[in-house]
């Protein structure tokens, strides 16, 4: 097995398990997401910075990964609202790919970076709602993305919507992965919602009994 297979099999059902909390819990554990959410971004953003700095050293890349994931998780935990303007942006920027990919155009980094801003803002004006949308949505993405790299056995390695305009096959299963994730968003949202109404009543509902 090639390498690039290996971490295409590996990381595609961790992104599943990780898109499943999201979508469906991404309110009720919200920190842990965060958390998740900023060990990514800063383990990514390690593992580059050592590539371009050491190329070849594998084992500084991989060190300095795991130090910038650690920094980024505690940085999104700890700056609570950084860490929801983050959630907010990285569902902006699938919204985004999302409209161009069922347009059928690449998406456009500008019009990427608005959309990110302005979903960033909107989570921090509307905390509940936007966390619970933001986490619902990106998780439905990481399900979709996840299932989509199985079934293609590793052998795509573009990110889903963002990999430039596809065609044939490739094109039929973007609109069936752009479909599941409005269905599956949709559900979370609606499952994440519900579930916080109900233990909201249940709430008050003991509350009330423990009254003399």
């Amino acid at each position: 097995m090639n390498h690039d297979l290996w971490t295409h099999q590996l990381t595609a059902p961790l992104a599943i398990a990780v898109g499943v909390l999201a979508c469906f819990w991404g309110y009720r554990i919200v920190k842990v997401i965060l958390g998740i959410m900023g060990f990514a971004g800063g383990f990514v953003g390690g593992w580059m910075a050592a590539a371009s700095l050491a190329p070849g050293h594998d084992v500084i890349a991989l060190v300095s990964a795991l130090l910038g994931g650690a920094i980024g998780s505690v940085l999104c935990v700890w700056l609570y609202f950084l860490g929801i303007f983050l959630l907010g942006a990285s569902a902006g920027v699938v919204v985004a790919g999302a409209a161009f990919a069922g347009m059928g155009h690449e998406a456009q980094p500008i019009f990427l970076l608005v959309s990110a801003v302005a979903f960033g803002l909107l989570a921090l004006a509307l905390q509940k709602f936007m966390i619970i949308v933001s986490s619902a949505f990106s998780g439905s993405y990481l399900i979709a993305a996840g299932l989509l790299h199985l079934a293609y056995l590793g052998r795509d390695t573009a990110p889903l919507w963002f990999g430039g305009v596809q065609k044939g096959w490739a094109e039929i299963m973007v609109y069936v992965a752009l479909v599941f994730w409005l269905v599956c968003g949709a559900v979370g949202a609606t499952f994440q919602y519900r579930s916080g109404r109900k233990k909201v009543e249940t709430t008050t509902q003991e509350a009330a009994a423990v009254k003399p």
